[in-house]
């Protein structure tokens, strides 16, 4: 349970520095949206851009509020042996594992398909974006080798 515990102190860690920089984050798109900062993306007219910033700031927001929780639970876990089993037990649940895995195969494969489907008909409309597609598209196949030829490895 100890060598556990050490984990959950550094994935705090890492949830530290993000929550930071993801807060920081927040704060400069607010800042941009009183236009107090100057921040605007390449291309658009004034409301898109304001829609964009929008946007990125709420994302940024809900996942500042989503890796907080995330390290109030890993907190609140390390104070409390009883928490901490709980934790740990959730993590390494084989069942839970298994899911999780079948649930990303499939994911990868359908993104593989869909995309190159995107791709296609993306193709008919702007080639920019077909061609970013099909970048996204292959960058992940050649990952899902690379990690298939290490798993063959290892196991």
């Amino acid at each position: 349970m100890e060598s556990y515990r050490e984990k959950l102190k550094l994935e705090n860690s890492i949830l530290g520095v993000s929550c930071f920089l993801l807060a920081a984050f927040c704060l400069v798109g607010l800042l941009a949206e009183g236009n107090l900062v100057e921040l605007t993306p390449m291309g658009g007219d004034v409301h898109w851009q304001s829609r964009w910033r929008g946007g990125i700031t709420g994302a940024s927001f809900a996942l500042l509020v989503m890796l907080t929780v995330i390290l109030v639970r890993n907190c609140s876990a390390i104070r409390d042996e009883r928490k901490q089993k709980k934790l740990y037990v959730k993590a390494h649940d084989e069942r839970t594992i298994q899911v999780q895995t079948s649930a990303l195969a499939a994911g990868c494969r359908s993104f593989l398909i869909l995309g190159l489907v995107a791709a296609l008909i993306a193709g008919y409309f702007h080639m920019v974006v077909s061609l970013t597609i099909l970048a996204c598209v292959f960058a992940l196949s050649i990952l899902c080798v690379l990690f298939k030829l290490y798993y063959l490895k290892k196991f």
